[in-house]
């Protein structure tokens, strides 16, 4: 039995950087992939801008180099096909999390299996409003994800996709007690609920429960 013991990640205000083209898969699909083609040069880290409301800025156009620069990619980095001038010169950037209990810095992409945060940007709108799997809310009002094998994310106060109460969006199909921050975080189906499974996580490669903060496979 796999036994992953959860963490809890907390955001900061740095973010790694990239200098990304693409071309959109509506253009054209990447013979490698299937997809859009894509590539990315890595810079490095820098402060975040956020908007007048507190959330982060997607508008970097201000920071980003000349389209002369040499570092931007010329090549899909999965298929080798040349980006075309009117393809997107983008500055990517990515927010960076640390680990509260090591001090590990990581974008949310690359957190290791067990890692857990907070989606603040769906949990900050929400803070006063209800709670439950139709809002993507639980009941401390966070809307807590865990990393799972395979770089997959469990949004754990999600509805399930086979959830028995289409209709009703105040229950919990996991049904999450205890705390990430002090290793007590449990999900369940002991609550106000529905029919779906027995509180288990199943997605391909993995199936298993997050009890008393270990995640395990069964």
């Amino acid at each position: 039995m796999t036994e992953f013991k959860i963490s809890w990640w907390e955001p900061t205000d740095r973010e790694r950087q990239w200098l990304r083209r693409y071309t959109s898969s509506d253009k054209h699909k990447c013979t490698a992939t299937g997809s859009y083609c894509n590539a990315k040069f890595e810079l490095g880290e820098a402060d975040i801008l956020y908007t007048d409301s507190g959330y982060i800025s997607g508008d970097r156009d201000n920071r980003k180099p000349p389209e002369s620069d040499p570092r931007w990619p010329i090549v899909c980095d999965a298929c080798g096909r040349p980006f075309g001038a009117d393809d997107p010169y983008q500055l990517f950037g990515k927010q960076i999390y640390v680990c509260e209990a090591t001090g590990a810095r990581s974008t949310l992409d690359k957190v290791p299996v067990g890692a857990c945060w907070d989606a603040w940007w769906i949990s900050e709108r929400r803070k006063d409003g209800p709670t439950g799997c139709g809002h993507n809310v639980g009941p401390d009002h966070r809307s807590l994800v865990v990393k799972l094998p395979g770089n997959r994310d469990w949004q754990i106060d999600s509805r399930a996709s086979n959830c028995t109460k289409p209709d009703d969006g105040d229950h919990f199909c996991w049904v999450r007690h205890g705390r990430p921050e002090d290793g007590t975080l449990h999900v369940g189906k002991d609550g106000n609920t529905c029919s779906a499974g027995a509180g288990s996580i199943a997605v391909p490669g993995f199936h298993g429960f997050l009890h008393h903060g270990i995640l395990r496979d069964c």
